[in-house]
């Protein structure tokens, strides 16, 4: 996205290389431009020379020497992680663009890797090279925005990828659209509020429409740590190449599936239309992941938790004075396949949520919301409990009848999986389901599982990070605490491996 040849040389004419009132820093201005269709150029190259469908190289002006730079051998101490895919997505073009360019939905499409982001239209120097159009032009897609974001591994023990990089768009021909990243590093102009340790090389997704659908090339191009990890649990991890640009068109495909989900099960009163109540449950499943990912972050909020212990098994206690509310988030190896380790979570975590549950009947399932190919679940399970019970969230029916709610959304991939719960009162599920408001109070408890090794949901170990919260007696001691929540991780870690 920058100004477009013509209109930049009409400037460069207009100005004569001089810096003029009107042009502010033209000089600076054309170096930032130059830079930036260098990066374009790079992606377009890179795409050509992976047999693609691109066909043909931009012909942009002498910018050699800034594209060379961007083949530069890597800095003391870090390496290259390169990748490129492509494939059709079941999205509109205009869609993937929106997806790309707005910040805050790319976070949430890609909360799997996506963690912490901040952006900001760029001012200054790089905001001479956005046209001021208004918000219902097309050419507002063509925003340059300087991006500041944290890219990390659902399991805490993994290193967190800072970055800051611009982000802008350019049309390549009709219908076909470069979405560009390019580190800030490049820019000797500008300088990033965040303390990066990872440099995004030119890197990007292409886009041609295809009717109703798009066919996307990604491109991941870093510059990261050459950590030594051999004796990590996370050096398994990186054989499957879990940043790789094939997990991110798989993410872009997981959303849409996802909201294709179809109902099977229905046996609670659905007051409004079907489609709202879907949305309310996505938009439910999809805040639980997003509270859940902050958890298992490799530091979690300051303000919401006091670190207790970090020996194995990390303890956290609420901060909130009114409520003994802890939390215990833990990583481990396990020799079984992905797949058999989700198979076997999906029931447990209800359990982990009843404790009383394995002397009781399996609850209800009172809805399930299934996508077509069964990766993705959100279910509805209804226990129906004994008045005398103590529990803060009981709540009394119409029938007389006492029942708790537990919400859950499973889903698989070959690059990470996920089993994800809550409880959630009757007076939740009613909003909910009968009006379509989204005002739970979400605890999640549950479990990310990344494959370890290339085999994908198939491999022959896992890596498993579990992250449950409990409201323990307000007269414990810490270590009485510390005791309570390190067994209940030891033991659901022993049953799964249990499954060897």
């Amino acid at each position: 996205m920058g100004v477009e040849a013509k209109e930049f040389d009409e400037a460069l004419s207009s100005s004569n290389g001089v810096v003029k009132e009107g042009v502010p820093k033209f000089l600076e201005m054309q170096e930032c431009y130059n830079i930036c269709m260098a990066a374009y150029k790079e992606i377009m190259t890179l795409a050509l020379k992976a047999n693609t469908w691109v066909v043909d190289i931009p012909v942009l002006g002498s910018i050699e020497k800034l594209h060379h730079m961007f083949r530069e051998p890597p800095s003391p101490g870090m390496e290259i992680e390169y990748s490129i895919e492509s494939g059709i997505v079941p999205l509109r073009l205009d869609n993937v663009v929106t997806t790309m360019t707005n910040v805050d939905e790319w976070a949430s499409v890609f909360c799997n890797i996506v963690h912490n982001r901040t952006a900001e239209v760029s001012s200054g120097v790089m905001s001479n090279l956005a046209p001021n159009t208004p918000p219902h032009n097309r050419d507002n897609f063509k925003c340059v925005k300087t991006i500041n974001a944290e890219l990390l591994l659902p399991m805490p023990c993994a290193p967190t990828r800072k970055f800051s990089f611009i982000r802008f768009l350019r049309e390549v021909i009709p219908d076909v659209w470069a979405v560009v990243d390019v580190s800030t590093d490049y820019f000797p102009h500008l300088s990033s509020t965040l303390n990066v340790n990872c440099k995004r090389r030119p890197s990007g997704v292409i886009v041609r429409r295809r009717d109703d659908h798009s066919e996307v090339i990604w491109i991941e191009n870093m510059e990261i740590h050459n950590y030594n990890v051999e004796d990590s649990i996370y050096s398994g991890v990186n054989s499957n190449l879990a940043f790789d640009a094939k997990h991110w068109i798989s993410m872009l495909l997981t959303k849409e599936k996802r909201i294709q989900s179809k109902f099977v099960t229905v046996k609670l009163p659905i007051m409004n239309h079907a489609f709202s109540v879907r949305h309310a449950l996505l938009t439910l499943a999809r805040r639980l992941k997003m509270v859940f990912l902050s958890y298992i972050a490799e530091h979690p909020d300051e303000n919401k938790w006091d670190l207790l212990s970090d020996t194995g098994i990390k303890i956290l206690k609420d901060t909130d004075a009114q409520r003994n509310n802890y939390m215990a988030v833990t990583t481990s190896r396990v020799e079984a396949t992905p797949l058999s380790v989700f198979n076997f979570l999906v029931k447990r975590n209800r359990q982990l949520q009843w404790p009383c549950l394995e002397e009781m009947a399996e609850p209800e399932e009172v809805i399930n919301l299934v996508t077509d190919d069964h990766s993705n679940c959100i279910t509805i399970h209804a226990k129906r409990v004994n008045q005398n019970e103590s529990t803060e969230r009981v709540m009394q029916t119409e029938s007389t009848e006492n029942f708790e709610y537990v919400l859950q959304e499973a889903s698989k991939d070959e690059f990470c999986s996920f089993i994800i719960s809550s409880q959630i009162d009757q007076s939740e599920v009613n909003s909910a389901l009968g009006f379509g408001q989204l005002s739970c109070s979400l605890r999640p408890f549950g479990f990310s599982i990344i494959p370890d090794g290339s085999r994908g949901h198939l491999s022959d170990a896992s890596i498993v990070t579990m992250a449950c919260q409990l409201e323990l007696e307000a007269d414990l001691e810490t270590g009485e605490v510390i005791e309570r929540m390190s067994n209940l991780v030891s033991g659901v870690f022993e049953a799964i491996n249990g499954l060897q």
